[in-house]
Formats: structure tokens, sequence, C-alpha cells
């Protein structure tokens, strides 16, 4: 159990990562299509690998009362991950406009 434990923080964290470097990479690139669509897929496949270890550690919540504790807060810190991605759209589709309309 301490390894799902430790693996959900570790795809947090990478997925974390990932997202603001290619985030940051497509700001200073201004707006390149190629980091973009790298994004897109990038996404699609973190929304996939974090939804299934998602899943099973709340199956594992409810099966391991030893480290119930532990997987919440893994869960917790998966779920973080969320609003830093609503943000990071937000950003991309302001600064996706604000360059067309110039």
């Amino acid at each position: 159990m301490k390894d799902l434990i430790f693996f959900g923080k570790l795809i947090a964290f990478l997925s974390f990562t990932l997202g603001t470097v290619l985030l940051a990479l497509f700001l200073y690139f201004e707006k390149s299509p190629d980091i973009g669509n790298l994004g897109f897929y990038f996404i699609t496949s973190a929304l996939v690998v974090n939804s299934l270890l998602f899943s099973v550690n709340a199956i594992a919540i409810l099966i391991d009362k030893k480290h119930r504790i532990e997987l919440l807060k893994t869960c917790g810190i998966m779920l973080f991950n969320i609003p830093i991605a609503l943000l990071y759209l937000y950003i991309i589709i302001y600064a996706v406009e604000l360059n067309s309309k110039f």
C-alpha cells in the first residue's frame, strides 16, 4: 500500500511539473502550435493516468483501513491538480484570444 501512496503522489507531482513546463514553453515560444499539440496529448494522457490511479486509490481507501488517512491525503493531492489545470486552461485561452485580436 505504501507503493500506491508513493506512486500517487509521484504522478500528481509529475503531472503538475510537466504541465507547468509545457505552459511556460507555450507562452515563451509565442503560442507554438507544436507545443500546443504536445500539451493537448499530455493533458489527454495525464487525465487517463491520473483518473485510473485516483480510482485505484479510492478503492484502496475502502479496503485498507490501516492506510486510509494517507490514501485520502494522496487523493487530495491528486485532486489539487484540477483547479491548477483549469487555471492553466484559462491562461492559454486568454493568451490565444489576446494574440488573435491584434
